[in-house]
């Protein structure tokens, strides 16, 4: 994949990133549960399996990476609304934006918007995203 570096040219406020669709499976779900220790029956709404919300906010990494190439990745920090509990087997897009980037101490930021939504277009989730794309030069 031939992607374009992030910079201050290719990451303007409000450029999309490449959106991509994914089914939460009971495989997908199991693959997550597995990772985090959890178990299914944790995440049940009336008896019905859903999707945990911790799926929503692991999608950033697919997004961004799949927009841009940089050489860091550093997460920040993440702030999630979940607006909708979907059932399993759902398919969802996951889409975005910058939102901005900017510079501390040398280090270079990206802040994005990360939405998740059903094939309905019910929104699932909506994160706003930081990470450090480039770190300062270490002498």
């Amino acid at each position: 994949m031939n992607l374009p570096p992030l910079n201050d040219e290719t990451g303007k406020p409000g450029t999309p990133l490449n959106p991509y669709e994914v089914t939460f499976d009971r495989a997908f779900v199991q693959g997550f549960l597995d990772k985090t220790g959890e178990s299914a029956d944790d995440y049940a709404v009336a008896g019905q399996p859903v999707v945990p919300p911790g799926i929503y906010l692991a999608a950033y990494g697919r997004l961004i990476h799949e927009s841009f190439h940089y050489t860091a990745g550093v997460h920040v920090s993440s702030d999630m609304k979940v607006l909708a509990m979907a059932p399993v087997g759902t398919k969802a897009t996951v889409s975005g934006e910058v939102l901005g980037l900017s510079e501390r101490n040398g280090d270079k930021y990206v802040t994005f918007s990360v939405n998740v939504t059903d094939t309905t277009g019910t929104r699932l989730a909506e994160i706003e995203h930081v990470s450090i794309y480039a770190l300062r030069p270490r002498t």
